[in-house]
């Protein structure tokens, strides 16, 4: 099987794919980092951009994990026709925790996950997470 570099650079479909994977993150993150950075800079707290980072991704991952082990899908997923599914069973919480583990320190994790993925020769769809979690993300 193909590595995710191979196809990023062969085949369209899953560029467009991942594209959309993008997309949907960026609106989840939308969701959770705005309300923390009003929150933030309402109460005047400091060091703002310390805890924007840490706040938001701590937020973000309790809502992913939350959401996704509960209903397959976040609200950025939904909006772009995607569902987490489990290769090995139910869609549970401790599935939902692992395969958002990496967005608590999304700055520094998140990309590496992805970047990690694409190098496995599973599933070319699946961060490294989702391959520790038995997690894919699929289009419904």
């Amino acid at each position: 099987m193909p590595t995710g570099y191979d196809l990023l650079e062969h085949s369209h479909e899953f560029r467009m794919h991942m594209l959309r994977r993008l997309a949907a993150g960026l609106i989840d993150a939308v969701i959770i980092f705005s309300p923390v950075i009003i929150i933030i800079y309402f109460f005047n707290l400091e060091p703002k951009e310390l805890l924007a980072g840490v706040l938001s991704g701590f937020c973000w991952f309790i809502y992913s994990a939350l959401i996704e082990s509960k209903t397959s899908t976040s609200l950025g997923k939904k909006a772009l026709g995607f569902i987490v599914v489990s290769t090995d069973g139910p869609m549970n919480i401790s599935k939902g925790i692992v395969r958002n583990a990496p967005k608590m320190f999304w700055y520094v994790f998140l990309p590496l996950d992805f970047f990690i993925g694409l190098t496995l020769i599973n599933d070319p769809r699946q961060r490294w997470v989702d391959s520790i979690a038995n997690t894919i993300i699929i289009k419904k």
